[in-house]
């Protein structure tokens, strides 16, 4: 990972927003839309993240999480009896929590947001428990676990109040 290359990611945030995102869901995707397909599903979005808003977090994340390693490695010690696995989950924890206050931002931004319509209100019922698992689920055809053609736009705009 590499500091500050947030604003180099943007011809892939432009590919996601004006190119994937329609063809998954059949239209446009307005700012609060987009908003919400960054939040992972048990918050009510899509998990697709936005790669010029986190990139900055993640690469702090990650110097974080690394920091007693990269220490290790520097002072070029052959052994890992100077790395306190307590310490990085400490970290690792302090990243995650920090994570979560990020993302529950964002839905609380969705939620408020009064030109996201009914958005809102979908989103509060798609943080209900469970109802999300149908993103998750692997597409089996044997099973009949496949949303052909559009089904997955319908889906996904019956749950975002779209239809």
């Amino acid at each position: 990972t590499i500091p500050g290359i947030s604003e180099l990611f943007g011809p892939l945030e432009y590919a996601l927003r004006h190119s994937f995102l329609p063809a998954i869901v059949g239209r446009e995707v307005s700012d609060v839309e987009r908003k919400l397909f960054t939040l992972p599903v048990r918050l009510g979005g899509l998990g697709i993240s936005n790669p010029v808003e986190g990139s900055d977090f993640e690469f702090q994340a990650s110097v974080n999480i690394t920091e007693n390693l990269r220490k290790l490695i520097l002072d070029q010690q052959s052994t890992l009896d100077g790395c306190r696995t307590e310490t990085v989950a400490e970290v690792t924890r302090d990243c995650l929590r920090d994570g979560e206050v990020r993302l529950l931002r964002g839905v609380t931004e969705i939620v408020a947001d009064p030109s996201g319509g009914r958005l809102g209100g979908s989103v509060t019922l798609a943080r209900e428990r469970g109802a999300g698992a149908w993103l998750t689920v692997l597409p089996v055809g044997s099973l009949g676990w496949v949303l052909g053609g559009g089904g997955f736009g319908d889906a996904l705009g019956l749950g975002c109040g779209w239809r």
